[in-house]
């Protein structure tokens, strides 16, 4: 009787394990997005939608050879629709869940890369669109991070004019102020040393808007910050806002996108030139926002252009404002 070779065994398993593996994970969803009114449009890379199922109220709609972060979608004024969520169902699974108030009446209408779920129908003129490029030249928009889109947060201001005004900018006040870009000194000129966990754009006499949809966290005061608001956004995201002149929401507010949630109105906290401070929390850490703009406008090449020259520019900033902090401790 022929002996059975166990290290034959285990490679064979390995072998179906990635071939599963390579199957479970061939497609994956790139974004979701409701226009408000009548269209769920699921934006996806070789995902296939299986037949849809109705429990209750619900609609289910399996996409299978696809991944996705679990992320919801809260439509304002929509007659009947209450919720659309989704997130992985198993390792090859996706599901995307409408909940209903009553009956769903809907159509699903494909289309290459993308599936357009209408309530009730879709009209003759429904067609495949690119809508995040669509939503790209409006330049209202800062990055797009785990299935939503940041909007600049100040009021009328587009992102040619946010670089001029963050990155591309040298505050008057540079010793105190500090550069603008994530991971630059702060406190140095007081002898001690930490890093500037956001971005700073400058701006005065203008009002903040909620870059994303979410629920108001913290309305509060800080010596350093001054006035300061904080939003989560759903999965443990956050975006604060400080250096604020005025809030006009409160804790546990729902706010919308693009909503006024304060202003700007001279400096605040220990800020010496008016600007709003601004970050952006994955799991409550801060992370550079200019990864995320620099990968959202990555085909804009004159924006492009202009933001490497930035870049370009901070060693030579920093030079500078090191050697001015070093004569001030001196001079102290």
């Amino acid at each position: 009787m022929e002996m059975i070779n166990l290290d034959k065994i285990k490679y064979a398993v390995y072998v179906v394990i990635l071939l599963i593996n390579s199957i479970s994970y061939a497609g994956n969803i790139k974004y979701i997005s409701f226009d408000g009114e009548t269209t769920l449009t699921i934006f996806h890379n070789n995902c296939q939608l299986n037949p849809h199922q109705v429990w209750d109220n619900k609609l289910i709609l399996p996409l299978t050879q696809c991944t996705t972060d679990k992320d919801k979608i809260i439509p304002s004024n929509h007659p009947n629709l209450e919720k659309i969520y989704w997130a992985q169902h198993d390792n090859s699974t996706v599901w995307v869940i409408l909940d209903f108030l009553d009956k769903p009446v809907f159509e699903i209408k494909p289309f290459p890369d993308q599936y357009h779920i209408c309530i009730p129908t879709c009209s003759e003129n429904s067609s495949a669109k690119d809508w995040l490029q669509e939503v790209k030249q409006t330049k209202e928009m800062m990055f797009r991070f785990k299935n939503h889109l940041f909007q600049i947060p100040l009021q009328g201001m587009l992102i040619d004019e946010f670089m001029e005004r963050s990155i591309g900018y040298v505050p008057k006040d540079i010793i105190r102020d500090g550069l603008p870009h994530f991971g630059s000194k702060r406190d140095d000129w007081k002898g001690k040393i930490r890093k500037h966990h956001g971005y700073d754009i400058y701006r005065d006499k203008i009002n903040v808007l909620a870059a994303a949809d979410g629920i108001v966290t913290k309305v509060r005061h800080s010596n350093i910050g001054g006035l300061y608001i904080k939003l989560h956004h759903g999965n443990e995201l956050y975006s604060l806002y400080v250096h604020l002149g005025k809030a006009l929401v409160k804790k546990n507010q729902r706010v919308k996108r693009g909503e006024v949630i304060g202003n700007i109105d001279g400096p605040s906290g220990n800020a010496i030139e008016a600007q709003l401070h601004f970050e952006i929390k994955p799991k409550n850490k801060s992370i550079d926002p200019l990864t995320l703009i620099k990968e959202f406008y990555q085909n804009d090449a004159e924006l492009t252009d202009k933001i490497n020259q930035f870049e370009e520019q901070i060693p030579g900033f920093i030079q500078r404002r090191n050697e001015l902090v070093k004569e001030y401790l001196i001079k102290k």
